[in-house]
């Protein structure tokens, strides 16, 4: 019967067979069941500690969280005894609260941990030179990257289900709904997908980080897992878009004992999703599937051929509309069409986060469309032999615009371009006075503009010679955005010195949103926009210069090896 199993599995994914019998071992059974169930204990255990002592004084009021009195004041509730002098526990609290931290802590082991193991094993198999042999094997990439994803940690997913009769059984005690217990599991199967396709990209594309890569990997999950439940539990979160954090963290979709839900005041674009709890399951899992599509658009293209872009420019278009469409529609609407009378400081507000939020979604753009060294040498030999023969000087900008090869700053630009055009949109139908939009507008612009100053930073950088350039181009961009804030902060604590050097780094949309002084000057603004484009066409003529270069070199190259 194993036999037929093992067979039919073969049949159906020839690499899942492989990773389960390297690690359905006896031993290693073993040691996952050992694991699950100490784990288990020593929860239980340590949940146990938290309870009140069996007996009290009962000379004295005794208050406990555990204990079952009427509670004042928010004060915690006095213990009452029973007729045996025990104290009387509420065990529905108690089991409540063992439920969710059980919760959290098997989010934490399947995601962090299955992200560590998926980035892991993809970093020895290219180590040992035998993921380009799987490469060569006639399974298509869908079925190697799922032979991977669920192969890779099967005795995870085994420990995981030996947990699941505790769970269940602590969240009937704790009298939440079954059916929202199975759409709870149903969220962490799909944000499991979600996760593991981003560790299974950054496994690929991040082999230049050697063997920090699959710790790099898992911290970051973990630390946005700790935000997320740690920093974000403001209720003002709910009608802002920093409430994209919480959707992408599972353990919000567990609601306590007496029912209430963490979305339950979240809209989009003013329509209360959160009052449905099903169709906010819905709401959040098509936000999953949109982000898992995303990540397999990019494991195609980096599996089949490792010095492709992560996105084709076509791509980056999608993303970034999906994305700015999303965001803007966790805004503030409801609120800032009901009261006018802070409709400003909403607007500045929900700008802030909106543009804080693109940020990341730029660097991440940057990142998947800007081409290493070899690309652009070829691409630049191509347009150099075509333009020598006067030919395809037309089909240049079409080449930067939807070009696979080509330069991505162009194709950063316009991404900036939709997403300006989202911030404006929203800008212009809230309500306000004109002055008000004016500075809102000039911010945007500022944003927009580093972002494309970011990118030719990048791709300056990834033409250099030397072989550390993908080390030294996240380097160089990630100081060139931290450090001048960090400096300008030491040497001119108060943004209203030196305004102009402050609207050359990162802060300048938030200084122009939140001046010191109440304003900015037009003509310090102006110079700054002329600094930024100062910039850009600097760093502009070097890429040209550079690309012309090699473009050069490589066809006379190629016309003397002929």
């Amino acid at each position: 019967m194993m036999q037929n199993f093992m067979y039919k599995l073969s049949e159906w994914n020839p690499q899942l067979l492989r990773e389960v019998k390297g690690r359905w071992q006896l031993r290693n059974i073993l040691l996952a069941v050992a694991v699950s169930l100490l784990g288990q204990f020593i929860l239980f255990i340590y949940c146990q500690t938290q309870l009140p002592p069996n007996y009290i004084n009962s000379s004295y009021e005794y208050t406990h969280k555990y204990c079952t009195g009427a509670t004042q004041n928010f004060n915690l509730p006095p213990c009452l005894l029973d007729k045996y002098d025990r104290v009387i526990i509420n065990w529905q609290l108690w089991s409540q609260d063992v439920f969710m931290l059980l919760s959290f802590t098997a989010i934490l082991a399947l995601l962090v941990g299955g992200a560590y193991l998926l980035i892991s094993d993809l970093a020895t198999e290219e180590r040992r030179a035998t993921l380009n042999f799987i490469r060569l094997s006639p399974q298509s990439p869908e079925s190697i990257l799922y032979g991977k994803m669920l192969g890779v940690p099967i005795l995870l997913y085994f420990g995981l289900l030996l947990a699941v009769p505790f769970h269940l059984s602590l969240g009937i005690n704790a009298q939440i709904p079954l059916i929202q217990i199975f759409f709870f599991y149903g969220i962490l199967i799909v944000s499991s997908i979600f996760y593991y396709s981003g560790a299974l990209l950054f496994g690929l594309v991040g082999t230049w980080l050697s063997g920090f890569q699959s710790w790099l990997g898992s911290g970051l999950i973990l630390g946005f897992l700790l935000l997320a439940k740690a920093a974000l539990r403001d209720g003002r979160t709910g009608n802002y878009p920093f409430t994209i954090f919480q959707l992408f963290s599972p353990n919000y979709f567990l609601t306590d004992y007496t029912g209430e839900f963490e979305f339950t005041r979240l809209h989009w674009f003013a329509i209360p999703l959160g009052r449905s709890f099903p169709i906010m399951v819905c709401f959040n899992i098509l936000v999953y599937l949109i982000g898992i599509y995303f990540f397999w658009q990019s494991l195609n293209r980096c599996y089949r051929d490792k010095n492709a872009t992560m996105l084709s420019k076509k791509q980056s278009y999608l993303l970034t509309s999906c994305f700015v469409i999303f965001t803007l529609g966790l805004a503030n609407w409801q609120t800032q069409f009901l009261d006018k009378s802070h409709s400003y400081l909403g607007l500045k507000e929900n700008l802030a986060t909106l543009m804080f939020l693109d940020l990341w979604l730029f660097l991440y753009l940057i990142a998947a469309l800007t081409p290493n060294r070899q690309t652009l040498q070829d691409w630049s030999r191509y347009r150099h032999m075509y333009m020598s023969q006067q030919l395809g000087k037309s089909k240049l900008i079409s080449d930067l615009i939807w070009g696979e090869k080509s330069p991505g700053i162009l194709a950063i630009a316009i991404n900036a371009i939709i997403a300006i055009s989202c911030l404006i949109f929203f800008t212009l139908v809230v309500p306000g006075s004109t002055s008000d939009k004016l500075i809102v507008l000039l911010s945007v612009v500022f944003a927009g503009s580093l972002a494309i100053i970011y990118a030719a930073l990048a791709q300056l950088l990834l033409l250099m010679k030397n072989e550390q350039r993908l080390f030294w181009a996240n380097g160089m961009v990630g100081t060139v955005i931290i450090l001048p804030p960090i400096v300008l902060a030491m040497l001119f604590s108060n943004p209203n010195y030196q305004t102009f050097l402050w609207l050359l780094s990162v802060a300048a949309p938030i200084i122009i949103l939140y001046p010191s002084t109440g304003y900015i000057t037009p003509m310090t603004a102006f110079l700054a926009l002329l600094g930024h484009g100062g910039i850009l066409g600097l760093l502009m003529f070097q890429i040209t210069r550079q690309l012309k270069k090699s473009g050069e070199s490589a066809t006379k190259a190629l016309l003397a090896g002929n």
